[in-house]
């Protein structure tokens, strides 16, 4: 069992539900995804649905960050591509150290703050997290162990 095994295991955490990808363009991003690779329609942040977060906390203080989402479905798993706007947000970091690629998997849970705290008592930290009205999002500092970032998911459902 390798080391994502290991801290999947440990975090008792559903089936992945979501695979988040950052990029630089997003017109450009899902162009290619739907033209050259077939997948989508996209449905976006900045055009067919409206998602507020707020607060939003990057490192443990709150910011005033933007960035564009876009999802179409794989099944029984979301894909979802991020453009940073305004930062700071772990998605500019993402881009700095590597460029685009992957960069998290989602999951979504009924009981994020239950879970949050009880991470926090294994040592596993939240690098940014957002609400809204319904939910919200938390992304968990397991990239060093696991070699990805893992995002839990609070929401009604999914946006494909």
């Amino acid at each position: 069992m390798g080391p994502a095994s290991q801290i999947s295991k440990a975090l008792d955490l559903p089936d992945v539900s979501q695979i988040g990808l950052i990029v630089r363009d997003m017109d450009r991003a899902v162009e290619y995804y739907e033209k050259i690779i077939g997948l989508g329609p996209f449905v976006r942040s900045d055009r067919d649905i409206e998602i507020v977060f707020d607060p939003v906390y990057y490192r443990g203080e709150k910011v005033d960050s933007t960035w564009i989402m876009a999802f179409a479905s794989l099944g029984p798993v979301e894909l979802e591509l991020i453009q940073p706007v305004k930062g700071p947000t772990i998605y500019h970091e993402f881009l700095e150290r590597g460029g685009e690629g992957i960069q998290h998997l989602g999951f979504d849970v009924s009981d994020m703050e239950a879970r949050i705290a009880r991470y926090r008592g294994m040592g596993i930290e939240v690098i940014q997290q957002g609400r809204t009205p319904v939910g919200g999002f938390a992304y968990l500092d397991t990239e060093k162990i696991g070699g990805v970032v893992f995002e839990l998911i609070q929401r009604k459902a999914r946006r494909v």
